[in-house]
């Protein structure tokens, strides 16, 4: 999957946790389109934000609160 990344919005790293680790890099908006096409629904992953020059791990509740502000109809 080819996702275009926009630098005036936050980035995200999707990082797959298991055997064959793959890393996916994408904005909020990609968020739900790679958890659904290229995850597998009992892989195990976490999301981090890129934020002052280091990544931060996201909670469930902040995704679900940043995916709310930006109209994104998405839960974790």
């Amino acid at each position: 999957m080819k996702t275009t990344i926009d630098n005036n919005s936050r980035v995200f790293l999707i990082h797959r946790i298991g055997f064959f680790t793959r890393d996916y890099f994408c904005n909020l908006e990609d968020i739900p389109v790679i958890l659904k096409t290229e995850l597998e629904p009992n892989d195990q992953y976490t999301i981090s934000e890129y934020w002052n020059k280091k990544f931060k791990r996201c909670s469930k509740k902040h995704l679900n609160e940043m995916f709310a502000a930006n109209k994104v109809d998405f839960k974790i």
